[in-house]
């Protein structure tokens, strides 16, 4: 059984495949995820009342699993990972794009039209 030190409260591991401690605060013992029984301890530390680990559960904002998005353009591939309006991303020239998916389409466009200028500008020279 493996033990552990929290703000001065020991915590006992129960159980590792459900992640199950316990924490023994005045005379209630809480068991519980590792996560929700460090936020009682905090609780308690803070403002001296017991929360049970499973009511930090309810507070906490359900994350929504966002699929990564992948398009290509003009040759290259611009991600998103997060769904986030500027989470995109792309490497160009050897470099990290990060923005608005408009934005990076935008730099790509003007930077190949200006790679294209500069080759028919060498082309007239020679």
């Amino acid at each position: 059984m493996a033990f552990s030190n929290y703000r001065g409260f020991n915590l006992k591991l129960l159980s590792r495949e459900n992640d199950q401690w316990q924490v023994q605060i005045k005379n209630r013992v809480l068991q519980g995820k590792l996560a929700g029984i460090k936020k009682s301890v905090d609780w308690f530390c803070d403002t001296a009342s017991i929360i049970e680990p499973s009511e930090f559960s309810s507070f906490e904002p359900k994350r929504q699993v966002v699929k990564g998005t992948a398009e290509k353009f003009n040759g290259f591939v611009i991600q998103n990972d997060t769904g986030d309006v500027n989470g995109w991303y792309c490497m160009f020239n050897g470099r990290l794009l990060k923005g608005a998916k408009s934005a990076i389409q935008k730099h790509i466009e003007q930077t190949l039209l200006a790679m294209k200028k500069h080759q028919a500008a060498q082309q007239l020279k020679k």
